[in-house]
């Protein structure tokens, strides 16, 4: 028998030995095993070589297997020591570069810091406002429940018996509570102040998921109107006004000149809702036969918390059926009104989703230009060391260790730039929160987590590699030929990919440009309409008269009276007067009424924004009085009843007719007769459609007269108005705090902070993505410029003239820009139309401003061509033709 005719080792015994042996030991221990096999099979036979195959293979395979480990064990630190290896080596040549060139470092250095502290800001808020679910427990689950007017217009308050059949019929509700904010007069300390409370049911801690610090909650024996009257504390300001003092529960203070028991303070973390400015928590009482109990009062905000299988889906359906039932069994009350829920966390960021998203997408955007910046810097770096890579690579070095080097750079210089980012981040965020118009929702709740820091830093990552990413490409390329002489060729190629790179930053830019145009010709726009009133020299302040001391309404009309003669004797007060409804001040308080010359028409009723009114109100706050007379004196409780009506109701209730004389019935009271016709204002916002208003006398409406404005119109400096009327007011009654002080001009300003803020924040960013493209523009032509050199001086040589050449730089300038511009109108228009529902006055698609726009942006082309077209006209020939 030869020996390839054999009989071989176990193949499954072989396969097993071979399975657990190392790679690279795998030969040398099957080899010795095959040799001991054939011995013993040439002395034992085949059985017994068999035999004693399989025992060995079963000895060895604990120790084979602990070889294979440590063999695997020996190599991995090795490959990850070289790998760290090579990464300090880098970083340490990275540093000696930068050492050596420190402009462009710092630039990149810069640039990454900037951006990655703005974007993280801009994620810390957003993380914060938009995306955490509310910070108290199954708050995914509580909606909130809105009117819906006809027309589709929502409003977040409803009547009460509406509430409670929605309480009752829609069982996909596990609780519904009803809630009324309202401000009272606190008596505690030196001086009173406006409390801001909201009235609860019993059921509210429970929908909001609240527990108490100290004392109690809000329970149902509260909600009697026979019941004790009881406050309950929010920490911060049971922290603020008392000290933190634990003894407060069962103590009384004083509000509105009435005693309350302090039964309990809420916990730290409580969430209040709706406002976060809400100080205290008092229990909702609805006396027998308040009109707060009739089917068509709306005043009653609502939320509710969804049972564990519902869906806010079936939830929606339910609930339009039941208001459809409404609708249809109370046809007048509940004409056109519907309802339907949205999440609560939707309800109380509101309008600030789509301002955090425009401000998200530009954020993003000068991100990117920068990023573009970034790459044409270390593009031009690379080019500068193409000689340097082209000997490395001609004496055995792999372009892939070249780009790897390219990289580590590159994310060192991001790494550095996003750390000092990351320290600036906080300060932009409070400064963010700050300048935001109004309060911020939410704002107590913004931090920089980890989840936010985990994404700036994977920014950060991104934005060194997308900036390395041409300069690696082009190392990739090398022409050992071409650049080891440092020719033409390879500057062609860096101006190519800057190119690309300038395209990019020129179309981001007009786009952020348009938007931000078009915000600012919003803002220019509004700032032009007419508020309907004259706002110069005049200041106004609210006053609450408190129930306990002010029971009936006679005494509610005389302090306002005694009010109105005390301001006037200061000196240099013009004009005086009080109203229930001031413009910009507060808003609004609908209700409807009947013209008498054509008849109670039902749900056709005309509707009217009613305001109180002392005499003379329209020359306090300068409202032009158009026809027939103001109110005066005379106007009281035991003469005829009057009224006064703006021009907008005049045109729309009294078409190509004269109102003055005409009778209307309002408030179950008949024959109110119009008196005057005065001016239209703008009530709240000024890109509103004015509103119709109705003006009655407050002593003949005295139940309106409890909360009003005080308008003062003096040449006085404000600030000496109120401080005297500070003083007049408290001879007249002490406890009562003048609050919401401000002149009128303010009111109107104030009324324009959303849009003046969204304009100078993208007009900031459309500003600096500017600069920005500015210099990659300036970055890439005078490097084409200095890469042309031996070109220019022999076509001047030649006898091309100084300003030829400037032409040709500046054309080439303008070519390159013509690109991203033509790229960059199409990014505008659909801007444009993303940013419609910010736009007031203004098309999305307005050509003037995509005309300005790209003029702002060939202005920056030519500023950036400018420098380097002087230097290309002054070469000089000779030493041109002699340096090559």
């Amino acid at each position: 028998m030869t020996r390839s005719t054999l009989p071989g080792p176990p193949r499954l015994a072989e396969r097993v030995l071979s399975l657990v042996c190392a790679a690279d030991e795998r030969p040398y221990v099957l080899s010795d095993f095959r040799d001991a096999f054939r011995e013993r099979l040439d002395s034992r036979g085949v059985a017994a070589a068999r035999a004693w195959y399989w025992r060995e293979v079963a000895r060895s395979l604990a120790p084979l297997a602990l070889c294979r480990l440590e063999s695997r064990h020996r190599r991995v630190p090795a490959a990850s020591n070289e790998l760290w290896s090579r990464l300090a080596g880098d970083a340490r040549f990275a540093l000696r570069l930068t050492h050596r060139a420190p402009l462009p470092s710092i630039a990149v250095v810069a640039t990454v810091a900037l951006g990655i502290a703005a974007t993280t800001a801009v994620l810390s808020v957003t993380d914060a406002v938009l995306l955490r679910p509310l910070p108290f427990a199954g708050s995914e689950r509580v909606v909130r429940i809105d009117a819906v007017m006809k027309g589709g217009r929502a409003v977040d308050y409803l009547a009460y018996p509406d509430l409670m059949d929605f309480r009752r019929l829609v069982h996909e509700f596990s609780n519904v509570t009803v809630f009324s904010p309202t401000d009272v007069t606190l008596q505690h300390g030196a001086n009173p102040q406006l409390l801001h409370t909201v009235q609860v049911d019993a059921a509210y801690a429970s929908v909001f998921a609240m527990r108490p610090a100290l004392g109690r909650l809000i329970v149902p024996a509260d909600t009697l109107a026979s019941a004790p009257k009881v406050v309950v504390l929010t920490w911060q300001f049971w922290a603020r006004e008392f000290g933190a003092d634990s003894s407060i529960v069962g103590k009384t203070i004083h509000i509105d000149d009435v005693p309350v028991e302090v039964v309990g303070v809420l916990a730290a973390d409580a969430y209040v809702v709706p406002h976060h400015d809400i100080e205290a928590l008092t229990p909702l009482r609805i006396p027998a036969g308040s009109f707060r109990k009739n089917r068509g009062a709306m005043w009653a905000n609502a939320a509710a918390r969804l049972g564990p299988a519902a869906s806010i889906e079936q939830a929606q359906r339910d609930l339009a059926s039941v208001a459809a039932m409404i609708r249809r069994q109370y046809a007048i009350a509940n004409h056109d009104i519907g309802a339907r829920i949205q999440p609560l966390r939707d309800a109380v960021i509101g309008p600030v989703r789509p301002m955090l998203e425009l401000l998200t997408a530009a954020i993003a955007a000068v991100l990117l230009i920068a990023c573009v910046n970034i790459a044409n810097l270390i593009l031009g770096r690379a080019q500068a060391r193409s000689r340097e890579f082209a000997v490395r690579s001609a004496l055995g070095g792999s372009p892939s260790r070249v780009r790897f080097q390219v990289f580590v750079e590159s994310l060192m210089l991001a790494a550095i730039g996003g750390a000092v980012g990351a320290a600036l981040a906080p300060v932009l965020t409070r400064g963010f929160i700050a300048a935001y118009p109004d309060a911020l929702p939410r704002a107590d709740e913004v931090s920089i987590t980890w989840a936010v820091a985990l994404a700036a830093m994977a920014l950060t990552i991104a934005a060194g590699l997308l900036s390395a990413a041409p300069a690696a490409r082009r190392v990739a390329r090398l022409d050992l030929t071409q650049d080891l002489r440092a020719g033409a060729r390879s500057g062609e190629r860096r101006t190519n990919a800057g190119r690309v790179l300038v395209v990019t930053q020129v179309a981001a830019s007009l786009a952020l440009l348009f938007a931000a145009g078009l915000l600012a010709h919003t803002f220019v726009g509004l700032t032009r309409v007419n508020p309907g009133f004259d706002a110069r020299n005049t200041v106004s302040f609210f006053l609450q008269t408190p129930n306990g001391r002010y029971r009936k309404n006679a005494d509610v009309v005389r302090y306002y009276d005694q009010t109105i003669a005390a301001l006037r004797a200061i000196p240099g007060v013009r004009d005086v007067s009080t109203t229930t409804l001031l413009p910009f001040g507060n808003c609004c308080n609908l209700d409807t009424f009947v013209l008498e010359d054509r008849g109670d028409v039902g749900v056709k009723n005309p509707q009217a924004e009613v305001s109180g009114n002392a005499p003379d109100f329209e020359r306090a706050l300068g409202i032009p009085l158009l026809r027939g007379r103001s109110f005066t004196a005379h106007d009281d409780s035991t003469s005829a009843h009057v009224v006064m009506i703006n021009a907008e109701a005049a045109k729309r209730f009294y078409p190509g007719k004269d109102p003055i004389g005409e009778l209307l019935t309002w408030n179950g009271e008949p024959h109110w007769r119009i008196v005057g016709v005065v001016g239209t204002t703008h009530l709240g916002s000024l890109s509103e459609d004015p509103l119709p208003v109705l003006y009655v006398p407050t002593a003949q409406a005295p139940f309106l007269a409890r909360f009003q404005y005080v308008v003062i119109r003096s040449a006085r400096p404000p600030a000496e108005i109120v401080s005297a009327a500070r003083t007049a007011l408290h001879r007249i009654d002490p406890t009562i705090p003048l609050v919401d002080v401000a002149t009128m001009q303010e009111r109107v300003s104030h009324s324009l902070d959303a849009q003046r803020f969204r304009a100078a924040l993208m007009g900031s960013l459309g500003a600096l993505a500017l600069v920005l493209a500015l210099i990659g523009i300036y970055g890439v032509i005078a490097y084409s410029v200095s890469r042309r050199t031996r070109e220019i001086g022999i076509r001047m040589a030649l006898g091309e003239a100084a300003h030829a050449v400037r032409r040709r730089v500046v054309l080439d300038a303008f070519r390159l820009a013509s690109v991203g511009l033509v790229i960059g109108v199409v990014l505008s228009l659909l801007a444009g139309k993303w940013l419609a529902s910010f736009l007031v006055g203004v098309a999305p698609y307005d050509v003037g401003t995509l005309i300005e726009s790209t003029g702002l942006i060939m202005v920056a082309v030519l500023a950036a061509a400018y420098g380097p077209a002087r230097r290309a006209a002054r070469v000089d020939p000779i030493r041109a033709l002699r340096a090559e």
